[in-house]
């Protein structure tokens, strides 16, 4: 068993080493995409065209969207990755000579990606109102030549405000319950306050009995003699609702259906299922799932029949 909770944590922190490097390549592309339309409206600019304000307005949507996703990425950037910042940087300031630059606050890693993002003089289609820009957007005087409306300068949360969602974000945890052992998987969709999460539990190995007896001994055809031998056989299906108060901690709670047999073993070696100790019925889940990075760490409780309370522990990872 132990062996098997040392497989599974590996397993765990290697995906979720996987899945930090994805979300710099996540920024990365986002952060090329951006620099690529900024000189895009640059190059129209000079040659005379009228760029509209929804194409500015577009721009600074994806400014928030690169900083929602920085403050996923957790952690350094690879060399690879270092590499293609740099070309991505190089390229950007090879057109707007590299006259400012401007970083975006420290929401990720000490190694968080610089934002250098100046956008050209637009021209911008009379009567057409232009949104506020933030800091990070200047017009350089060798842009062109301006209309009378243009982009007037705003504060630093200007762009970080401008988009209020991210997007939802998928988990998987694998838990046990103690003292009573069993086993379970649990799936969540987290968006930035609410979300929702089904899970399912299951003794390994399962134990059915073959006939029913009470506490007291007593059978349909009279006693049983047990070999002093006991288990407990369980499965639960729940699902319900997930409350994110912080970006740290996730709070759970639900219900569904289960079962939770007493088994005792006669002298003959077959199972009996004490049915007055027995619960079938309405199952109860809560519990806080605590997020470092993309690693999920939970601690809840689960009841089946409102009689008994088994503690649950659980590591998982969220993408």
């Amino acid at each position: 068993m132990k062996r098997l909770f040392a497989s599974i944590l590996l397993s765990v922190v290697c995906i979720a080493l996987h899945a930090q490097d994805r979300r710099w390549d996540a920024a990365l592309d986002q952060y090329q995409q951006i620099c690529d339309e900024c000189i895009d409206i640059r190059a129209r600019s000079a040659a005379g065209e009228r760029i509209h304000a929804s194409s500015v307005a577009q721009l600074l949507t994806k400014l928030s969207s690169l900083r929602g996703t920085l403050q996923d990425a957790k952690g350094s950037m690879s060399p690879a990755q270092r590499l293609r910042f740099e070309s991505i940087r190089m390229r950007y300031e090879e057109v707007f000579g590299g006259s400012r630059k401007v970083s975006l606050p420290d929401v990720a890693a000490p190694a968080g990606l610089p934002l250098l993002l100046e956008a050209p003089r637009a021209q911008v289609t009379p009567y057409s109102p232009l949104p506020s820009a933030p800091d990070t957007l200047a017009n350089p005087a060798s842009a062109g030549p301006a209309s009378p409306t243009t982009a007037a300068p705003a504060s630093p949360s200007a762009a970080a405000t401008a988009v209020t969602h991210t997007s939802p974000s998928f988990g998987f945890i694998l838990y046990a319950g103690v003292p009573e052992l069993y086993y379970g998987a649990m799936a969540t969709l987290q968006g930035e306050r609410f979300g929702g999460f089904v899970k399912g539990t299951l003794s390994i190995p399962y134990t059915q009995g073959g006939y029913d007896c009470l506490s007291d001994g007593t059978t349909a055809g009279g006693y049983i003699w047990t070999s002093g031998t006991e288990c407990i056989s369980r499965w639960s299906v729940t699902a319900g609702a997930t409350f994110s108060p912080w970006r740290f901690m996730t709070l759970y709670a639900g219900g569904g259906y289960g079962s939770r047999s007493i088994l005792w073993q006669d002298v003959s070696g077959n199972w009996a299922t004490v049915t007055d100790l027995s619960a079938t019925g309405f199952t109860a889940d809560g519990g806080i799932i605590f997020n470092i990075g993309p690693v999920s760490i939970l601690a809840g409780a689960s009841s089946i029949g409102l009689t008994n309370v088994t503690a649950e522990f659980g590591l998982g990872i969220r993408f």
